[in-house]
């Protein structure tokens, strides 16, 4: 028989590994936007568009004007809709058990709809809220999934009555801490009957929608949405990852906590927009938006008829996506993922030991392609550590960013010269490289890497043994029948290994960021140590010419990046200015997060500014380093602080004090001395705090939204214990007040970076105290 060119056999490699990026591009990439508006009855791309257009017009945190119109035009659209609209009015509160516990306040406002079933076993809920940051309009999150909810909702008006009540949720505050959901869940009648909850999210603007999250006991829960969904996109590595690592809170956190069983979506890409002025409707992707509200639409129509008994009474299950949009579902009940990580590895031993048998492997070889394969790994993470570290060195933008514009191509430029560097290290040391035993050793790494993510991460486990099991059976057929043609064999199992792997790397990027690549690297690394059998064969074909070409490609990606880094109108800077006046010592200072004075903070702060790591008000809110100018105080109106009530009854003195702001401030802080000893306190009628024996000191109220009204805030204290001094901060977020004519605007190249109530942006904030 004639042996076939190299270059034939390489084909053959290249032929399965385009199939397979093709296949993962089908799952990573949302499909076209379908604008064909001829069915009534299907989602109309158009139509939430046009909706979101009312929602995202600007910022619209809680107790802001345009928070306001968007909860006003949501109640004109339900009504138009022919659908009455439920309004909880309230005012809800969460302790958070910081290192300085306070208790956070707002007034809110949910906007429910339900659909009632002809034979309802519960309800299922839609979530998605519709507050904003004060910095960002919120095109992206949440306002995308809330215009989706309204254009499900009008197709459902139009179809068959639904078997099972169907609850909308557009909840309020979530970006204060989830207190709408908090309120929904703990105040109203309606939540009792929910049995199942879906939550739709957003971190970015653009990409596919993932399942990132499931309730406990999900078997059926993954199943249905295997069935429901287009185009699934989930994980359960994600998931693991996501619960156990991240920490982060959505919605579906309280309905989860309540024990509702449910699932949890978002799209996570262009983190870079997120929480800022640039998660506007021009920059998010609408075939996510389209995505979105198919997924929405189907999921609702699913659910609306689905048997709704017992779920998250089953077991659980991990999951991960097959081509062609389809899921495989494995249970995690009795060990199994640790049954699979050893059967795995046993196999790979046994195989071993009856190829050191046959004297095909050598134990002491094995140990010392263990050792190189290990060198290979520590040169390219070594490389990439370096590679990123003078990324952030070399361009100075990068100071200023959480995230670079630009890393994706930072990114796809690191998988280049980690593979490129691999393929160079492996022909550089190609004398010393027994294939055999150089395989062997990545299979063993990984399959051990399958124990560890089954005792760690136990959805997981599917990472490491599927793409170990994939090159374990092509390293069997090369150990057995050495000399027999096996090209085939080894382009479809490593095809299957980079399906696995490519996906879960892409998705990791976009969800740990630009300073974790390099880390990803390492699996990278790893991957292509377990593929080797494919790369010895284009290695073959090609010799060097093939790292050259991915060298090439990373220098192109490079020259790519390097033209779009410095800041611009579609890059903005992000940076800071805040005004402090502490009326207790009237003093007032400049103050900014910034690494340094820019072109226009410059105005405010000179171009040298002292340093400061007080924070603002030192220990009231404290932060990090930052710029610092004093300055001649502003006369600004102080708020209106009086005592209206004070009393003793049962052995308890009940304070109430009204506070309202002069300056239209939306937000205050309010510390008093032996505020930690207070029983109770309360919000209008509202109770915030009740204080619990085992809880941590209450240090302060944070209260959002604050009425033009203003509010009277109760303290019920035991009768002995005094309170005697208020200090109150409140924080307004424009600078108007402080404005002089010949200041400069902001630039149109910069943007406020994003904010938090602990991380105040382009705000004056007083400090005063007052005597009780």
């Amino acid at each position: 028989m004639t042996k076939r060119p190299p270059w034939q056999h390489a084909s053959i490699i290249i032929l399965f590994w385009g199939l397979a990026f093709w296949a993962c591009s089908r799952m990573i990439v949302p499909p076209a936007v379908d604008r064909d508006q001829s069915v009534t009855a299907s989602y109309s791309f158009e139509n939430a568009l046009l909706h979101l257009r009312h929602i995202a017009v600007t910022p619209h945190p809680v107790g802001s004007r345009s928070h306001d119109a968007v909860a006003a035009y949501l109640l004109e659209q339900i009504k138009a809709l022919g659908y009455h609209a439920e309004v909880q009015e309230t005012i809800a509160s969460a302790l958070f058990d910081t290192e300085k516990p306070f208790v956070k306040a707002a007034p809110i406002k949910n906007i429910m709809v339900r659909v009632a079933g002809k034979e309802s076993q519960g309800a299922a809920l839609i979530a998605a809220h519709y507050d904003s940051v004060e910095t960002s309009p919120g095109a992206a999150d949440d306002g995308a999934a809330v215009a989706s909810m309204l254009e499900v909702l009008r197709i459902l008006k139009q179809g068959a009555r639904p078997k099972n009540d169907m609850i909308f949720l557009f909840s309020d505050a979530e970006e204060l801490g989830l207190l709408g959901s908090r309120a929904f869940i703990e105040r109203h009648p309606w939540a009792r009957d929910c049995v199942l909850a879906l939550n739709f999210e957003a971190r970015g603007n653009g990409g596919v929608l993932l399942m990132f999250e499931t309730s406990a006991h999900n078997g059926r829960l993954v199943e249905h949405y295997a069935r429901a969904a287009v185009q699934p996109v989930a994980s359960s590595l994600m998931f693991s990852i996501y619960r156990k690592l991240l920490h982060n809170d959505t919605d579906f956190s309280i309905f989860r906590e309540a024990g509702i069983a449910g699932m949890n979506f978002a799209f996570i890409e262009g983190w870079t927009d997120y929480h800022t002025a640039l998660d506007n409707l021009e920059r998010l992707d609408p075939r996510t938006l389209a995505l979105q509200g198919h997924n929405m639409l189907q999921l609702a129509r699913h659910f609306a008829d689905a048997d709704l008994k017992n779920f998250g009474q089953d077991g659980d299950f991990g999951y991960f996506n097959l081509p062609f949009g389809k899921l495989f579902v494995f249970s995690l009940d009795d060990h199994l993922p640790l049954l699979l990580a050893g059967a795995a590895l046993l196999s790979f031993v046994l195989l071993a030991m009856i190829g050191g048998y046959y004297r095909r492997i050598g134990m002491l070889q094995f140990f010392q392609q263990t050792g190189i394969f290990l060198l290979h790994v520590g040169l390219i993470t070594g490389i990439n550590f370096v590679f990123h570290a003078a990324l952030l060195h070399i361009y100075d933008n990068n100071r200023w960013l959480p995230e670079p514009y630009n890393a994706i191509l930072y990114f796809q430029a690191s998988c280049c010269i980690t593979f490129a560097l691999f393929m160079l290290l492996h022909a550089s040391l190609s004398r010393s490289i027994k294939p055999q035993e150089f395989t062997a050793a990545a299979l063993c790494l990984w399959l051990l890497a399958g124990i560890y993510l089954a005792l760690a991460f136990p959805g997981g486990v599917f990472f490491a043994v599927v793409p170990g099991l994939a090159m374990l059976a092509a390293w069997t057929f090369s150990l057995f029948r050495p000399g027999t043609p096996s090209t085939f064999i080894t382009g479809v199992c490593s095809g299957a290994v980079l399906f696995i792997v490519a996906p879960t790397l892409y998705l990791a990027h976009h969800a740990l960021g630009f300073h974790f690549d390099w880390l990803l690297m390492i699996v990278g690394a790893l991957t292509l140590g377990l593929v080797t059998p494919a790369l010895e064969i284009l290695r073959r074909a090609y010799g060097r010419m093939l790292p050259a070409i991915f060298l090439a490609l990373a220098s192109i990606l490079l020259v790519r990046a390097d033209l779009s880094s410095d800041f611009s109108r579609v890059h903005p800077k992000p940076n800071s200015i805040i005004y402090a006046w502490d009326g207790t010592r009237n003093s007032a200072q400049w103050l900014s997060y910034d690494p340094e004075p820019d072109n226009w903070t410059r105005q405010f702060l000179t171009a040298k500014p002292g340093i400061s790591t007080a924070g603002i008000f030192d220990d009231f809110i404290p932060s990090r380093r930052m710029l610092v100018l004093e300055t001649q105080p502003v006369p600004l109106a102080i708020p209106s602080v009086r005592v209206v009530e004070q009393r003793i009854a049962k052995g308890k003195k009940y304070l109430a004090i009204h506070i309202r702001s002069r300056r239209d401030a939306p937000l205050i802080r309010l510390k008093a001395d032996n505020m930690a000893a207070a029983i109770q306190i309360y919000a209008g009628n509202q109770l915030i705090h009740q204080n619990l024996p085992a809880a941590s000191p209450l240090e302060y109220i944070e209260f959002h939204g604050l009425p033009s009204e203003g509010v009277t805030f109760t303290f019920v204290l035991p009768a002995d214990i005094p309170m005697k001094m208020l200090q109150l901060i409140e924080i307004r977020p424009d600078l108007t007040e402080v404005w002089q004519k010949n200041f400069k605007s902001r630039p149109e190249n910069t943007i406020p970076m994003r904010s938090s109530s602990s991380m105040p942006v382009d705000a004056v904030i007083l400090r005063q105290s007052y005597p009780l």
